[in-house]
């Protein structure tokens, strides 16, 4: 450091320094100078990348944060009466794009039954007792890691044996149609495939269905069709097992109006006239339009295979729906990831948001089979529930508020009444006997339309449990009811934190693109700022002292 001599202390007194003369005051003066321009320089400089530092840090911190994001449709601590079981994937990138996850069984790793764009599908086959272990895993984002470990508690059951019991629908709610078959409870069958249980609880309610594939392999449900009048094949399909008390398929579709406008604009084909003029008596792909068939769900997600290759649990939900938009109509639009026609005209996140029905759906099966249903409360409450679950686009706060209508009026069910409600089905047909819903349109096992697949089966199956489920008394549905609330309750909340999870996610992926374009647009500023004064403070000093240099060598 090169100081400026003007004087000292020595021994208490005040000694002064003669300046120096003419160049080398210059020298000493230019030399302070350029000094004190690289301080500042250097100041400027750590001020600056200092507050980049602090715009990065945090943008760093967000992006740490994100990973990868892993969800499944297992539950750990749970027990499995079944040797076989279906469960879905879904790994998602900070970015949101689909990525591999891996898979373990007891150590050995599995391949996907299924997989798409959307979701992987894997099936465990139980053949150890006792504790069995699943381990899903994905790594992204710079090799950050998420892992979701599950331990099922497997009680193996004899062939043919009862290992639960389900819910079951199907549902004509895009055509105005209602129930074809009220939510009823079924049982459950080791050994048997769902397709076997599609076609049993048609048969049990008085339809027929007709089918590709079997019941084992690629089942593909084409039509459920009028048990009354149905011939051995229809289309080249054949035809499950004749109904044991034939119903007619007495529809009349009726278009909601909620979803006239988006047909028209989506579908290459609409004819709302269709069903009646060309396919009376018979439901399923292509009726009214190109994108129409049968889809179903399974505890409110699409499955992506088909029927004969889903397995239920005890307490599964099962809707089997009719679709005249390639699931858009129904909230499974991407379960058919992109083998349908023209899939990049269609809309991907469906025409409107549909709510979680499942709740509802348990609702009006124990409401059914309460023996409450002429109690003016609950007929009430049971009227205003059909309602909302045919309302294609209710919302999900009109849901919930139905469930909890009918939980408290089966808690309160009111005086007696004359009768029950119109379209309450006091007589539910048959055993009650299970049903797991079929492939997705235009999935695996789908040869065109929208594909629920089913598999027939044998009619042997026992039939013991319709007394047993429709003989609830009062306390027992009480009891239920306050279990189902707390079950709709946890659904809602578990549907609130994915909302809210995926919300987080893109706010999260939003906020790091701002932070980093932001913090790499001050570094690139600051870097030519800092270069540009630098070269020109440089030349001015050259200049300076190319001059001092000169008028030293003058004098």
């Amino acid at each position: 450091m090169i100081t400026y001599p003007t004087g000292h202390f020595v021994s208490g007194g005040y000694i002064a320094y003669t300046k120096p003369k003419n160049a080398d005051y210059r020298r000493i003066h230019f030399a302070r100078e350029v000094y004190t321009t690289d301080k500042n320089k250097t100041k400027r400089a750590l001020i600056c990348f200092f507050m980049c530092f602090l715009l990065i840090l945090p943008s760093s911190r967000v992006f740490a944060a994100a990973g990868p994001t892993l969800r499944t449709t297992l539950s750990d601590n749970t027990t499995q009466r079944g040797s076989k079981k279906t469960f879905d994937v879904w790994a998602r990138n900070a970015s949101g794009e689909k990525i591999k996850a891996t898979v373990t069984f007891n150590g050995e790793k599995l391949s996907p039954t299924w997989d798409d764009n959307e979701k992987s599908s894997y099936t465990l086959n139980f053949t150890f007792e006792g504790d069995n272990t699943v381990v899903v895993s994905a790594s992204s984002d710079g090799g950050r890691k998420k892992q979701l470990t599950y331990h099922i508690n497997y009680e193996k059951a004899r062939q043919g044996e009862k290992i639960g019991t389900a819910v079951w629908s199907v549902e004509m709610f895009t055509i105005g149609c209602g129930y074809l078959v009220y939510p009823q409870k079924v049982n459950i069958y080791e050994g048997e495939t769902s397709a076997q249980q599609l076609l049993r609880l048609l048969n049990e309610n008085g339809y027929v269905g007709y089918y590709g594939g079997s019941v084992s392999s690629s089942f593909y449900l084409a039509y459920v069709a009028d048990g009354t009048a149905s011939a051995a094949r229809y289309n080249n399909y054949q035809r499950s097992s004749s109904a044991s008390s034939p119903k007619a398929l007495g529809i009349s579709p009726t278009i909601p109006s909620v979803l006239v406008p988006h047909l028209k604009s989506t579908m290459t084909f609409y004819d709302p006239g269709d069903y009646e003029k060309n396919w009376k008596g018979h439901l399923g792909e292509f009726v009214i339009t190109n994108g129409s068939g049968w889809m179903y769900s399974v505890n409110n997600v699409f499955p992506n295979v088909g029927f004969a290759d889903t397995y239920l649990s005890d307490g599964d939900i099962v809707r089997v729906q009719f679709t005249l938009g390639y699931g858009a109509d129904i909230g499974g639009f991407g379960a058919m990831g992109t083998s349908i026609p023209n899939v990049e005209n269609q809309p991907k996140s469906g025409y409107f948001s549909v709510a979680n029905k499942d709740s509802l759906t348990k609702a009006i099966e124990r409401t059914i089979y309460s023996g409450l249903i002429t109690r003016s409360n609950v007929k009430n409450a049971y009227a205003a529930a059909l309602s909302v679950a045919e309302t294609l686009d209710a919302s999900q706060s009109a849901v919930d508020n139905a469930v909890s209508a009918i939980n408290s009026a089966l808690q309160n069910p009111g005086a007696e009444t004359n009768s029950a409600p119109a379209d309450a089905p006091l007589s539910v047909g048959g055993s009650g006997a299970h049903v797991s819903s079929g492939a997705a349109l235009g999935g695996k096992n789908a040869s065109g339309g929208a594909a629920a697949a089913a598999s027939g089966g044998s009619a042997d199956a026992v039939a013991a449990s319709a007394a047993e489920d429709s003989a609830f008394s009062e306390t027992d549905a009480e009891t239920e009811e306050i279990t189902e609330a707390s079950e709709a309750l946890s659904e809602s909340e578990e549907s609130t934190e994915n909302a809210v999870s995926l919300s987080e996610n893109k706010k999260s992926k939003t906020l790091v693109t701002i932070i980093c374009s932001v913090s790499a647009f001050i570094v690139l500023a600051g870097g030519v700022c800092f270069i540009v004064f630098y070269v020109k403070k440089r030349r001015k000093n050259g200049e300076k002292e190319k001059s001092v240099k000169e008028s030293s060598s003058q004098k």
